[in-house]
């Protein structure tokens, strides 16, 4: 199974075989990078390299069909260890944590090395965090640590400073495309060029908004925005909670509706501040691009700025597991008394 079917990541891939081959491979590494670029994905093909029965270690590739790397992209391996944060809860309990240092403690059953998985590492509190720091400094010989988080600068000092750093960045647009084709989220070039567009560098967020009823949702959430009637805030907090909490029982699965929404928003927002600056913003879709116009027309920069980083903030509260319903009814809020008051005084 190469490592061409995971894209854009080859400078990662290289820069971690050198170190293989140097002996100076890393025995904990914290990938950090934006959701839905491939970092989970990225950390099992890992792991098979280094569990691979058939393949060097030092070439870092692994055959994908030996029994180890058939387990690995199983979940079923006996030496790799996975871990992430429970959906009930909102943190990384140290339970968790302290199961995984002592299935790490345990000798490997096939061969020479364990694998750990962490993630949702962004999740981990302070209790938890400092259970690791042990098996994080001194792991058991042989032993890998993959930590995977959205950003270095949210972990605790202690961590970082034992782990080697590793950034994962958006994929480009023709990376994204193809990706988008190969998992069947597009079915069309076309579709997957537009989709590629609007997902940021993200197969997540581009997988997303290729659901119809989302898309039509967010359609109207911006319309109803730029409309040059006046909109009710608290109706719009109740439709978007609502819409979000559609997306299924699971927590998890309502906060990635509402992260996707209102990362949707951010970008709308931005693309009015291209048009208040007199430019057309580069978006596939036309009716945003009309959307944005009508906006642009009511609002000051300054305050555009104001309603694009107010929805970066409510996003980062979704992904800390604040309160959602809390989190949308203030967001909309906010948005309300900025949009309806530049609106009065045009």
């Amino acid at each position: 199974m190469p490592w061409g079917s995971i894209r854009g990541h080859d400078k990662i891939v290289e820069l971690l075989r050198t170190g293989m081959t140097r002996g100076r491979f890393p025995h904990a590494l914290l990938f950090v990078g934006p959701e839905g670029v491939g970092k989970r994905t990225f950390a099992r093909r890992l792991a098979q390299c280094l569990l691979c029965e058939r393949n060097p270690e030092q070439d870092l590739n692994p055959c994908g069909i030996c029994p180890a790397c058939l387990q690995v992209g199983a979940g079923a391996h006996p030496d790799l260890v996975e871990v992430r944060r429970p959906d009930e809860k909102h943190e990384l309990p140290i339970a968790v944590i302290r199961d995984l240092n002592h299935d790490l403690s345990l000798k490997p059953s096939k061969g020479v090395r364990k694998v750990a998985i962490v993630d949702d590492a962004d999740d981990l509190n302070d209790e938890a965090a400092n259970a690791f720091l042990k098996t994080l400094e001194e792991p058991p010989p042989g032993s890998v640590l993959i930590l995977i988080g959205t950003s270095a600068e949210v972990q605790l000092d202690t961590i970082v400073s034992r782990c080697r750093v590793v950034r994962f960045d958006p994929l480009n647009e023709v990376e994204l495309a193809s990706v988008l084709i190969e998992h069947g989220i597009a079915s069309t070039p076309e579709e997957a060029r537009r989709l590629a567009k609007l997902g940021d560098g993200s197969v997540g967020r581009a997988r997303g908004l290729a659901d119809t009823t989302l898309n039509a949702f967010r359609r109207d959430l911006i319309d109803e925005l730029a409309s040059p009637q006046s909109f009710d805030p608290s109706s719009l907090a109740r439709k978007l909670e609502t819409f979000s909490k559609e997306a299924g029982k699971e927590s998890i699965d309502q906060r990635n509706r509402a992260s996707l929404l209102i990362g949707e928003l951010a970008r709308f927002f931005r693309a009015v501040l291209w048009q208040t600056a007199g430019l057309e913003a580069p978006s596939p879709d036309p009716a945003d691009n009309r959307a944005a116009r009508l906006l642009a027309e009511r609002l000051e920069p300054e305050d555009v700025m104001i309603l694009a980083d107010r929805c970066l903030q409510a996003d980062y509260q979704v992904g800390r597991k604040a309160n959602l319903g809390l989190i949308i009814d203030s967001l909309c809020h906010d948005l309300g008394a900025l949009i309806l008051a530049d609106s009065a005084h045009r």
